[in-house]
């Protein structure tokens, strides 16, 4: 065993006894029963190293460290026959010792009780109960939960035992077991504490091993240089254009060529998340967050370390320029850090400071967008002309351009994009991917800046350097040892045509199934203020369980809620039709804190509900988000379509301090009126009007079946409302109209001024009617 491995492994497993004394397997507190624990699976299952790794749950406190004693203990185990000495274990359980201080610096105080759950980082007035991670499963929202049982911690054990009993040991294959088992468990039981125990555990393998890559020694932990002085590296890659790549592209486009490029960027990533991994000789638990085109790694601070970075940093950028044309830029900087700021001391978050500055430098470094590359305005050698691809508009030679079918089109496409559009449609296809520097026969579909990227299917042994398996933390049973393992989360529903559960329907088919009117549906959304919470986390960990929860929701979850899962947390919802079996929805792209999503434009309205009420429960109403709908011709360009929703979330986002907005339907406005709607507000009216004026599928209330002229006219007189708001006018129109109608009894809130509103300066109830007046009416139209 290498001292890399060491100690990346002994820093996960450090804190096991936790979950173990709170099932009172054995006697002692929680660093005797994990060391017990893992000398027991060394019986078990023949692996020595797990004598060896009991040592730093034995030794992790100060209270336990007699280094004398330790020294007997090692020299007993005879260290020789691993590959190591005694002071490469001495050194190796004196950093561990520091990395679980340091990962444990922003721990609230109090007493600790072994009953205590673990509370929600979204709303610290509310708990989980010990589950397995199932995606498949309920959505975990936390509740009011009192405590926790013996029973219920011993089965956590009992689940987690049989697992290791059968998983290498290695910390590729053993994170996502962590991950599985010990993501609903609290790091430690006083009040309050927020932060999952996989997340204290990985982060303390992340500082450990970034400390020994930092040239820590004992010694140097013992004199407190590690703690004071900057031997970590916080490094941070921000991809900006990300909208621009996805929905910029000409002509129609396609939904699988849509859904491509969104993969494809969320690829990009992780090949440059895995480059600096691999050259600066971390693992998988030193990344604290890799969503939504933006990561964030925890390293050692060296010369070798800061030229790794600098060479990497310059390939992925000219790489981008070369190949995007400038459309797609990643700022990747890094902020040297000490030990104490990997959290708080005293009142100052230390940790959030660092992060503040290393955000101005990648702000730096956006503003001056590509500044890195080399000859930026020197013009590129063309042999021949110069043609622009028909999809993405990227100047290449002609002899570079193929024929190539978009849809019904054929068009001149670059390599790049024919590639895509390959790989758009495998995704459905495929279980993963493989990540190789060698294209394997060409089975390679495309490449990022460093490795191809080769379709896994789930009866294929795959061969290269990492497999990337999606929607998963089990690892397939055919994967060699020489492929390390990265669980890889994306929402990736789709509906298919009727004749290929393998093709994706395209933007006519999904609208062909929408109630009434036949339009596509788009939804786009994100969560109101998520960089100022994730800005204010104060360590690694915290920020670590804040983003992975996150990322749930928004890859695992959201596609469990488009097939209809979950309703128990959902309340009633606005809703045109009754929810399909298999929805007419395809999510383009989902991850970090946002989601864009097309389909049948009836089912992307009420989806819109369905999702903001899933995720208030998920975050316990910790969090809130805002969306934009948009309801298009489906041969609208895809553009076009993502511009409008994209102007209409910052609508929204900026009409109200609290955000929590939706954007329903177009509407007009007097200055200074909102446009957009609270997300209750809505859900108000929608109870208040829709069982007055529709029954359901398509068809209006019996009173109005032969009326529909007349919710057109009410529609009107808002207009002259809005015209005017201190006019009157429209109020004895609207009492002449429904008057005439015999229907003042049905909309009793538009006959009459509501005097309270107009001394507030707030609107009429007539302003309010129309976003759900002009989405019943788009349903019943034949």
């Amino acid at each position: 065993m290498k001292l890399e491995e060491l100690v990346a492994l002994g820093g996960l497993l450090h804190d096991i006894g936790k979950p173990v004394q709170r099932a009172k397997l054995y006697s002692g507190d929680h660093s005797e029963q994990g060391a017990k624990f893992l000398r027991q699976l060394a019986r078990e299952t023949g692996i020595k190293e797990y004598e060896l790794l009991a040592f730093f749950s034995a030794f992790h406190h100060s209270e336990h460290f007699n280094e004398a004693r330790i020294r007997e203990t090692i020299w007993r185990l005879n260290p020789e026959r691993f590959g190591l000495s005694e002071e490469d274990i001495i050194r190796a359980l004196w950093i561990v010792y520091e990395a679980d201080n340091l990962s444990s610096a922003e721990r609230e105080k109090g007493k600790p009780q072994n009953i205590r759950p673990l509370y929600s980082i979204f709303n610290r007035e509310k708990a989980y109960r010990l589950v397995t991670l199932d995606f498949k499963q309920k959505l975990p929202i936390p509740e009011e939960v009192e405590s926790l049982t013996k029973r219920s911690y011993g089965e956590v054990i009992e689940d987690l035992e049989r697992d290791l009993k059968k998983t290498e040991l290695r910390v590729d294959r053993l994170l996502p077991v962590l991950e599985k088992h010990l993501t609903f468990v609290s790091s430690v039981t006083v009040g309050g504490n927020v932060i999952s125990l996989y997340d204290h555990l990985r982060m303390t393998s992340a500082i450990a091993l970034a400390m020994l890559r930092a040239g820590c020694t004992a010694e140097d932990v013992k004199a407190g240089r590690c703690r004071r002085e900057k031997r970590f590296l916080l490094i941070e890659g921000d991809f900006s254009g990300i909208q621009d790549f996805i929905y910029g592209i000409s002509g129609k486009g396609t939904l699988k060529y849509l859904r491509a490029r969104s993969a494809y960027l969320e690829l990009i990533s992780w090949d440059i998340v895995l480059e600096i991994l691999g050259r600066l000789g971390l693992t998988r638990a030193n990344v604290v967050f890799n969503a939504g085109g933006h990561f964030l790694i925890l390293g050692q601070n060296t010369e070798k370390a800061r030229e790794e970075l600098k060479s990497i940093r310059g390939h992925v950028v000219e790489w981008l320029y070369r190949e995007f044309d400038g459309k797609l830029y990643i700022a990747l900087d890094w902020e040297a850090v000490s030990g104490e700021e990997l959290g708080r001391k005293g009142k100052e978050n230390l940790f959030a400071e660092a992060r503040k500055r290393l955000k101005q430098k990648l702000n730096l470094r956006k503003l001056r967008r590509f500044g890195e590359v080399k000859d930026l305005f020197k013009e590129p050698e063309a042999s021949g002309r110069l043609e622009e691809c028909a999809i993405c508009g990227k100047e290449a030679p002609k002899s570079e351009l193929n024929e190539f079918r978009l849809g019904e089109d054929k068009v001149e496409a670059c390599k790049t994009c024919r590639e895509l559009f390959r790989l758009g449609e495998k995704l459905p296809k495929v279980k993963g991917f493989v990540m190789d520097g060698k294209a394997h026969q060409g089975e390679a579909v495309t490449r990022g800046p460093f490795r191809y990227f080769i379709p896994y299917y789930e009866s294929s042994t795959p061969v290269g350097e990492f497999l990337l398996f999606k929607n998963s933390l089990d690892v397939p049973e055919n994967l060699p040892e020489t492929i390390e393992f990265v669980p890889y989360l994306v929402a990736d529903y789709y509906k298919p045509i009727e004749k290929d559960k393998y093709v994706i329907a395209d933007f006519d088919e999904l609208a062909g199934k929408a109630t009434g009117t036949k339009r596509l549906g788009v939804l786009k959304g994100d969560v109101d203020n998520l960089g100022l919470f994730f800005l204010d986390m104060d360590s690694p960990s915290k920020l670590a369980t804040a983003s992975r929860f996150m990322d749930y929701f928004f890859k695992a979850y959201l596609n469990e809620i488009i097939e209809g899962k979950f309703e128990y947390s959902m309340g009633e919802i606005p809703s045109l039709r009754d929810w399909p079996e298999k929805p007419d929805i395809v999510v383009v792209y989902a991850g970090g804190d946002d989601f864009f999503i097309v389909g049948a434009w009836d089912q992307v309205f009420e989806l819109a509900f369905r999702i903001r009420k899933a995720f208030g429960a998920y975050t316990g109403n910790g969090m809130t988000l805002s969306a934009a709908l948009g309801y298009f011709h489906p041969k609208t360009p895809i553009y076009r379509m993502a511009g409008v929703v994209s102007e209409r979330i910052e609508m929204a986002k900026s009409e109200g301090k609290e955000k929590d907005r939706v954007f329903v339907v177009e509407r007009t406005a007097p200055k200074g009126f909102p446009i957009a709607y609270r997300w209750g507000q809505y859900e108000e009216l929608w109870k208040t009007y829709k069982p007055r004026i529709y029954a359901g599928n398509g068809k209006l209330a019996k009173e109005l079946e032969s009326k529909k002229g007349l919710l057109w006219r009410i529609l009107e007189l808002r207009e002259l409302y809005v015209r005017d708001p201190k006019s009157v006018k429209w109020a004895y129109l609207m009492a002449y109209l429904l008057g005439r109608h015999k229907l003042s009894g049905l909309f009793p809130e538009l006959v009459g001024i509501d005097a309270e509103a107009a001394l507030k300066g707030e609107p009429q109830p007539i302003y309010r009617i129309d976003g759900v007046l002009k989405v019943v009416l788009m349903a019943v139209r034949g």
